[in-house]
């Protein structure tokens, strides 16, 4: 009998362990079916260009090497790491071809494969870049890089979500749905349209962006919202729904709503403020919504409590201070709610020590953290810089002080503006169209006339048609070689005429030409006579100097000049006129 019930436990444990990975099994099936990782590319990750030469098209390899002919009407490279062409042979017949390396067709099998546009992008490759779509009859299906067929063609359409890469808007029977690029079913073709409610966070990007879905109605469009895995969070109901972006929370979602023209707030599935408002706007920096009833504006939080009652004639958000005006009255309040006295509209905090005030009478100042007032003349603007330094202006002239009102650079330019992912300032002067950089501690460097201000990755740079000077981020003057240690020629000048030098600055090309660029790669420009050449790193002339280009910022790669980008990438030409 024992021996009989220990048979009966081994076996229940066995049962046990076998649903349990059964179970497991299909959770972690399921998993990976809806999981998906997008590929990263980065510039130094690009293998192929799009070329351009007598408005046909063809490819060139990093090296410049022209790999396939510029014969077609068009071309895209979905991958530029991979060998894949889709080619149009003939734009009257928009067909298109998959060519490899060897312009050799490739998947005859498939008709009309194609890549899949990314209309609002969100990375360097315009295109997703892991499937291609194909057409049997007026269907289509999905297929990956190596010619795998991941769906049927079994899709009255197959295009991309804005703001969502990997993830594709199916049709079927006039009605959308939305695939992942493993061909997994997200959201049933049960809906009008889909468009991403384009949500974005710095750690996870566009990931966790969820679905907007429209329903037609004989009451007009109705709106509801699904979750990244295409769970409902919000039932297709709604006259209006949009996602408060700037909201940086994965775990909560805050929509403004709207039922029958009035509006309201939900978080996650729940109402927080009903639908019973004429207008509802967020205000980022306090974090709060204004909202209007009848005629009349009030403010509330994020949790659906009243801070400031709905009583006055409207309401203006400044910064930290929320101004509500009611007849010649106006009150200030903070962002708890509570009245604030001053004679100021606006206070925006700019850094842990100091903040930007504006008066009633639209007069700049500056407050430290204890709200005492720092200037004693007054500016039309102002603008935080680094540290204690701001740019200021007066009159229609800008300079550079200091939060105690010391001058550092005298209100005399035109402009002066920060410069995005750089520690410097860019400075104009009208009367002499000069371009100059302000460096990270207030000072002057010296620009050129008629000239560029252009950011690279690395450094900042001011270009005219026969000049060029370079700067580190923080705004000091540099040279190409101190920023490319490891390239084979520098650009030098001597006698207002442009050569070569190598790394040990001996001449190795003479200085001969009306401009030069730098070395990019394994190639750089010569001008001369107002048309341009490419040399290699040899110093040898690969072509001389025909293009006829008309700017002056201009890279080459092999034989050709770069004309635009296609988004992120550059395209190359051959054409001598441009």
């Amino acid at each position: 009998m024992p021996k009989k019930k220990n048979y009966l436990l081994l076996i229940t444990i066995f049962l046990i362990i076998l649903i349990l990975g059964l179970v497991t099994g299909f959770i972690v099936g399921r998993n990976q079916k809806y999981s998906i990782k997008l590929e990263e590319i980065e510039k130094a990750d690009v293998e192929y260009y799009v070329l351009e030469k007598n408005d046909k098209y063809g490819v060139i390899n990093k090296e410049g090497t022209v790999v396939i002919e510029p014969q077609y009407d068009g071309i895209k490279i979905p991958n530029p790491t991979k060998d894949i062409f889709i080619c149009l042979a003939d734009a009257n017949s928009d067909t298109w071809k998959v060519v490899d390396l060897s312009n050799n067709q490739k998947w005859d099998n498939y008709n009309n494969v194609d890549a899949i546009s990314i209309k609002a992008i969100t990375s360097l490759v315009p295109y997703e870049k892991s499937v291609l779509k194909y057409q049997e009859g007026n269907l289509y299906g999905l297929i990956d890089f190596e010619g795998n067929k991941i769906t049927d063609a079994i899709y009255e359409d197959i295009s991309s979500v804005d703001y969502k890469e990997g993830y594709l808007k199916i049709k079927e029977q006039e009605n959308y749905g939305v695939i992942n690029i493993k061909g997994t079913r997200i959201i049933d073709t049960s809906y009008d349209d889909i468009t991403s409610d384009g949500y974005y966070s710095e750690e996870k990007k566009y990931e966790d962006a969820g679905f907007i879905l429209r329903i037609k109605t004989d009451d007009g469009y109705k709106y509801g919202y699904a979750k990244t895995n295409g769970k409902m969070m919000l039932d297709t109901v709604y006259n209006e729904i949009s996602r408060i972006t700037e909201i940086e929370n994965s775990k909560d979602v805050y929509f403004i709503t709207s039922l029958n023209g009035k509006y309201g707030l939900m978080k996650n599935s729940d109402e927080v403020i009903e639908n019973d408002f004429r207008s509802i706007s967020f205000d980022r920096t306090n974090t709060l919504l204004t909202v209007q009833k009848n005629t009349s504006f009030g403010v509330y939080d994020l949790e659906g409590n009243c801070v400031i009652p709905i009583d006055y004639d409207d309401i203006i958000v400044g910064g930290e201070y929320i101004n509500a005006f009611k007849g010649e009255n106006t009150v200030i309040f903070d962002k708890n709610g509570n009245t604030v006295n001053t004679t100021n509209s606006s206070k925006e905090k700019v850094s842990d020590n100091y903040s930007i005030i504006i008066d009633n009478n639209n007069n700049y100042n500056i407050v430290d953290k204890n709200d005492k007032v720092l200037l004693k003349g007054e500016y039309s603007y102002l603008e935080y810089f680094k540290d204690d330094l701001f740019i200021a202006t007066n009159d229609s002239k800008t300079g550079l002080i200091k939060a105690n009102g010391e001058i550092v650079v005298p209100l005399q330019y035109n402009t002066i503006q920060n410069v995005d992912g750089a520690n410097c300032l860019q400075a104009t002067l009208m009367d002499t169209n000069k371009t100059l950089v302000i460096n990270s501690q207030g000072k002057v460097q010296e620009g050129l006339e008629n000239a560029s201000f252009i950011k690279e990755e690395k450094y900042v740079k001011i270009l005219s048609s026969s000049d060029v000077k370079y700067y580190t981020l923080d705004g000091n003057e540099t040279t190409y070689k101190e920023l490319f240690p490891e390239n084979a020629l520098y650009a030098v000048k001597q006698n207002d005429k442009w050569g070569f030098k190598n790394s040990e600055g001996k001449i190795v090309v003479n200085c001969e030409y009306d401009f030069v660029s730098e070395q990019k790669g394994n190639y750089a420009g010569i001008k001369k006579d107002g048309k341009w050449g490419i040399i290699d790193i040899t110093g040898k002339i690969i072509k001389e100097p025909t293009y006829e280009i008309s700017f002056n910022d201009v890279n080459f790669l092999g034989e050709y000049y770069e004309i635009g980008t296609n988004v992120g990438l550059p395209i190359y030409c051959g054409d001598e006129n441009i």
